[in-house]
């Protein structure tokens, strides 16, 4: 009976423990979605506009590419009234100016997604959005 009990205290506090590292990572990154040639709301700091989609060489889905491609979009940041513009890939190519991250100001910045992901039998339909991690 005490083992019983005491197994149930391990397992509760453990859980405790897990939920309290979840909460603290949550709340330490924030994903972003914002659809193209939009920004996340302006009067919450900081916010981030997807300027342009300045290529999309993803290999589309049904087909076969020897080459995985990436894309590539143009993006303002703005923390404390400070605007940053900049490049940023999916696939990072900082040698060349693209890297998919980015720190300013302490606020680290990652281009996730692009969706809708390109395929071959169906146009593309929806709304382009880029997704971001935002932590600081």
């Amino acid at each position: 009976m005490e083992k019983s009990i005491l197994r149930q205290l391990v397992v509760i506090s453990i859980t405790g423990l897990f939920a309290a590292c979840t909460k603290a990572n949550i709340e330490s990154s924030k994903e972003k979605v914002v659809a193209l040639h939009d920004c996340t709301h302006q009067a919450i700091a900081p916010y981030i506009c997807f300027d342009s989609l300045v290529t999309d060489s993803r290999c589309p889905a049904g087909a076969e590419c020897i080459w995985q491609g990436t894309a590539i979009v143009e993006i303002t940041f703005s923390e404390t009234g400070n605007l940053h513009h900049f490049t940023m890939s999916l696939k990072g190519f900082p040698s060349l100016g693209y890297p998919n991250d980015t720190t300013i100001n302490g606020y680290t910045i990652i281009f996730t997604d692009l969706k809708p992901y390109p395929d071959i039998n169906h146009p593309q339909a929806t709304e382009t959005k880029a997704f971001f991690s935002i932590s600081q």
